[in-house]
């Protein structure tokens, strides 16, 4: 049995947390003033398309998919 790790490229993990810090931005600009459980959520998902793009696209160990694959 042999394992694969799958992961971004680089310049598509790094894209994905600048779109990340952009529908944080855009989240935070568009509710500005307004009190609410929704921003806090809108902030805990940027936040969390940030890290792990960035984990994905810096990590050495990191994948975001493992696949197993038997040989016959």
């Amino acid at each position: 049995m042999s394992s694969f790790k799958v992961k971004p490229s680089k310049p598509a993990a790094i894209f994905g947390a600048i779109f990340g810090v952009a529908i944080l931005v855009f989240g935070l600009v568009s509710n500005l003033g307004k009190s609410g459980g929704f921003i806090w959520l809108w902030v805990v998902a940027g936040v969390a398309i940030i890290a792990f793009n960035l984990w994905a696209a810096f990590s050495r160990n990191g994948a975001t998919e493992v696949v197993e694959r038997r040989e016959r």
